[in-house]
């Protein structure tokens, strides 16, 4: 079989170990694959494509203008001629419109991730993909009621063991890492409120929503600068996330992301608001979900050790057993049956 895996840049910076086990599995079972991906502004490929090399790399411009589609196209056309491709996957907003432009030439289905509930409420019986594969078990029903069993599979994200080294300061007693910390202010807030009264905490937040300004305000009127580190991404220090004490996750639009997985498979507790779709979540069993004050939430889990490393555990096994890369492998190849 011969695939067309189509990635923006938005999923490779976050997803790039995830899509490459992806593509690593899918090889070693015969399937041949071809890779179109953004273009670098690099000459040759970033050294994290090194594992996918023997996968057919295409570089295309993602996203461009109206007027330049035609030509993109044309291009990719060109660039994969010799191949009998028979399914387009994509990953990510600006990979769909290249798997709809080349669809117009090339008759074979497309695949598309749905890794959230706002992407699964955009989903249209009149589209013209033919299977929406999604993270979650809730995910697939949601869309599975909208559109029909047949046009949706369940395929979810699969997470692994970091094994990059990364040190967390030997000065802080109790390390809290923050995911999407900016998305959700009024969220953050109430989160960094519970936080301020805690001494020896050091705080990793990650910078990369919307309310990046007003919530580094609120971190500067509880005078906790010397506490809090801002990141841009922490998929980038993947390992570093992985050994903190605690992590939270205060946004309730917040993407299913491999980091969150890989947490939770180093039985780390969580702390959550409740996120639609988000199965592997479950209150009092392998996280705490909150609704609105943290500080309950935050102090059970640091003051009840017994009690946290039980709801890691829980997680542990739960991603191990429904969330491991061997398990996305399977699925992703089940969903291209009828094909």
């Amino acid at each position: 079989m011969s695939i067309v895996m189509i990635m923006s840049q938005d999923r490779i910076d976050q997803e790039h170990a995830m899509l490459n086990r992806l593509v690593v599995g899918l090889l070693d079972d015969g399937t041949q694959v071809v890779r179109i991906v953004p273009t670098s502004p690099f000459d040759e490929p970033s050294p994290h494509e090194r594992a996918v090399s023997l996968a057919k790399r295409v570089a295309t411009p993602m996203p461009v203008a109206r007027f330049l589609r035609n030509t993109r196209t044309e291009e990719l056309l060109e660039a994969l001629e010799k191949i009998d491709v028979e399914a387009f996957v994509t990953f990510g907003k600006d990979a769909e419109q290249v798997a709809h432009d080349l669809a117009k030439h090339i008759d074979v289905p497309i695949l598309q991730e749905v890794i959230s509930m706002r992407q699964a409420r955009r989903v249209k019986k009149s589209s013209i993909v033919w299977r929406w594969l999604a993270a979650t078990p809730t995910l697939e029903q949601f869309i599975a009621n909208k559109i029909g069993v047949e046009r949706v599979a369940l395929v979810p994200l699969g997470a692994a063991t970091s094994h990059i080294s990364e040190s967390i300061p030997s000065n802080a007693n109790t390390c809290i890492s923050v995911l999407d910390a900016t998305s959700d202010f009024k969220a953050t807030r109430s989160l960094l409120e519970a936080l301020e009264p805690i001494p020896n905490v050091r705080i990793f937040m990650e910078f990369t929503g919307k309310h990046q300004a007003k919530v580094w305000k609120e971190i500067n009127q509880r005078k906790m600068q010397d506490r809090v580190t801002c990141m841009r991404d922490m998929a980038d220090v993947r390992s570093l996330i992985t050994q903190s004490d605690l992590v939270l996750v205060p946004s309730k639009s917040m993407q299913m992301r491999t980091i969150l997985l890989e947490v939770m498979l180093a039985s780390i507790p969580i702390i959550s608001t409740k996120i639609e779709g988000f199965d592997m979540l479950i209150d009092q069993e392998t996280a705490l979900i909150v609704d609105k004050s943290w500080q309950e939430a935050i102090q059970q889990m640091l003051n009840n050790r017994e009690f946290a490393s039980r709801i890691g555990k829980n997680a542990a096994c739960l991603i191990n057993e429904k969330y491991a890369s061997a398990v996305q492998i399977a699925a992703f190849e089940a969903s291209f049956t009828l094909i």
